[in-house]
């Protein structure tokens, strides 16, 4: 039996004797990202997690990576610690098939199509909704995975409000951040100035002289958002986001130049603007108009210097008819416009995509309905069509079980079609088709004896994955292209079981999951790399008097690191411990060891270097807030 199968066991056995005592009210938490539409989570037809601010300062997360993988299905690659780069799967599937916004916007980098996920500060995030499943019918390309949604600090009280804090860990790591919320009636803003300094790790195995030593980084971040109700009718909100982030990393020869560069290093800026009307011209009306932009620039310092702009401008047009309290009828309008500037002479350096989209949402008495549509236009593939339709039922007040179908496409990177021929001949394919994704569901969620359950079963097909693959001639035998050759079918479950009960906090959640090559070919049936079929989490939180004690443990197993499946990378378990001291109704100290028991492992492995993760470390936060 797997360690992390008698981990999960173990942890039901300590935790069920908390669940026949009765737990305080707890108010379901608000999703506005499942549906594009404020929803309680527990009656979405879908699986969703919501972790707001309370969380985030209780369990001391220090990153964002840190937060997402303590979700169901999601696991992470990270090349070497705080700040560098990091993918993040969800069920299975690819970073760059998981859609993300900040505050509604979307963002990403054009080229790579992935999210720079190690530059966005913890400390700027308010709340994190992740839904996993697709959502391509509601939001278009991307979401075959799911959607994570990020908003921005904001403060709910009258007044103006300061708040503070400040951490020191190992490594040598600074973070802090000092804002104000200011409130009044209908109108409120919050800003927010964060700050992350630390000496790193060595971030790989890699033995060249310029490369022994650890990598730091640097991340300074500012945060604007505010709303303003004018009446009954009309309210405006607007967001801004600006974050920069320097990065040392180990680069080998650097980049097939075969000189050992001194000080190899990446500048990062991510920046996101958004402005949103929303207006009740009606009772039974609600129309919302958004616009936004968002950039991702990156300059990299690896001997060979390189600069990759990409922005992203954004306009959405949606209205809600309230057509009676059961039934809700969307009908939208979604205007996307990507740019790439750099060192690099992309053929082509804009397209635009028009996304036009319905959706349903319905009850009749025990039975609830979703539908949802979508058509996109783009410029560079043409029309692509996605949708979904799910069906509730509503067995008991506490009990409902729900049945969902839907696809999903990801449109290729501006990489993936107009990658400029290099030195090895390796360029862009403007032949390469969309990815697509059907996906089938079926959960169920609850509570029983005040413990809050949920389990989901899903099935997910994926075709014409985009690969980079060999394509040798005379002139150029170590030439690579990008291809529709790849194939993959993706199917698990997720156990997820929370409970707030008199002054213990617990969540605890199990994914299986088997992420299989479907691709023709001698890797056909072999698991996708990277991917590890188990993942476990539990956290468990105790409160007396002005202290809170807790802990977590998050487990892995084994990741295969080739599509061959002849190397992998170890399972491993981690266990944190924290403890926070309220002194005053503002003022806490909080202490947290991660990695207790000083557990190596990795979770990245390319071309002979293995990527390092942080050994055990300490933290120390003093955090202050207005009440």
């Amino acid at each position: 039996m797997h360690f992390v199968y008698k981990t999960f066991l173990g942890s039901l056995f300590i935790l069920s004797p908390l669940s026949v005592a009765i737990a305080a009210e707890v108010l379901s938490p608000i999703t506005v990202t499942a549906n594009r539409t404020e929803t309680e989570v527990e009656k979405t037809l879908a699986a969703v997690t919501v972790i707001n601010r309370e969380q985030i300062e209780r369990q001391q997360f220090t990153t964002l990576q840190d937060l997402l993988r303590t979700v169901p299905g999601i696991t992470y690659t990270n090349a070497g610690g705080m700040g560098q780069p990091t993918g993040i799967s969800i069920r299975g599937t690819s970073s760059s098939a998981v859609l993300v916004l900040v505050d509604g916007q979307k963002i990403g980098s054009a080229t790579l199509g992935d999210i720079a996920f190690q530059d966005l500060p913890i400390e700027q995030i308010e709340r994190v909704e992740v839904v996993r499943g697709p959502r391509s019918g509601l939001y278009g390309s991307e979401a075959i995975g799911g959607v994570i949604q990020i908003f921005t600090r904001k403060g709910s009280e009258n007044g103006v409000k300061p708040f503070a804090s400040v951490t020191y860990g190992s490594h040598e790591t600074y973070q802090g951040n000092v804002g104000v919320n200011v409130r009044h009636n209908d109108s409120w803003a919050t800003l927010n100035v964060a700050g992350t300094q630390t000496q790193g790790i060595n971030t790989s195995n890699i033995d060249e002289p310029y490369d022994l030593d650890k990598d730091s980084y640097e991340n300074e971040s500012i945060s604007l958002t505010g709303r303003h109700q004018f009446n009954n009718k009309l309210e405006v909100q607007g967001n801004v986001l600006i974050v920069r982030g320097d990065t040392e990393s180990d680069s080998n020869d650097a980049w097939g130049t075969g000189i050992d560069s001194p000080n190899v290093h990446s500048k990062v800026e991510q920046n996101v603007y958004g402005l949103t009307a929303k207006y009740k011209p009606f009772d039974i009306w609600v129309s919302q108009l958004q616009i936004g932009r968002s950039e991702d620039k990156q300059k990299n310092y690896m001997g060979i210097f390189s600069e990759f702009n990409t922005a992203r401008d954004t306009l959405s047009w949606l209205n809600t008819l309230h057509i009676n309290p059961n039934n809700k009828l969307m009908l939208g309008f979604d205007y996307q416009k990507d740019e790439v500037s750099g060192s690099e002479a992309y053929a082509v350096k804009e397209r635009n995509n028009n996304g036009y989209f319905a959706q349903y949402l319905g009850s009749f008495g025990a039975i609830d309905l979703q539908g949802a549509i979508r058509l996109d236009d783009n410029e560079q593939f043409g029309n692509h069509t996605t949708g979904s339709a799910s069906i509730g039922y509503n067995l008991t007040d506490n009990f409902k079980t729900y049945f969902s179908y839907g696809t999903a496409y990801r449109a290729p990177t501006f990489n993936d079609l107009y990658y400029p021929e290099d030195i090895y001949g390796n360029v862009g394919n403007p032949n390469v088709r969309p990815e697509e994704s059907e996906n089938y569901e079926i959960g169920f969620k609850g509570q029983a004896n005040s413990v809050d359950w949920e389990l989901n079963a899903f099935y997910n097909e994926i075709e014409n994955l985009i690969a980079w693959t060999s394509a040798p001639t005379i002139e150029e035998p170590y030439r690579w292209i990008p291809s529709n050759v790849n194939q993959a079918r993706i199917q698990g479950i997720e156990a997820h079981l929370s409970q707030t009960l008199n002054n213990w906090t617990w969540d605890m959640n199990y994914t299986y999951q088997d992420p299989e090559n479907r691709s023709s070919g001698s890797n056909e049936g072999k698991q996708i790399k990277y991917r590890a079929k188990q993942l476990f989490n539990l956290s468990v939180d105790y409160t007396i008097d002005k202290w809170t004690i807790g802990g977590s443990v998050h487990a892995e197993d084994k990741r295969y690191t080739n599509d061959e499946n002849s190397e992998y990378l170890g399972s491993f378990a981690t266990v944190d411990t924290r403890v926070t001291y309220q002194a005053t109704p503002e003022f806490s100290i909080q202490a947290k060891l991660a990695n207790l028991f000083d557990k190596e492992y990795s979770t990245n492995y390319s071309n002979g270097t293995l990527y390092s993760q942080d050994d055990r470390t300490a933290w120390v936060t003093l955090r202050y807030a207005m009440k």
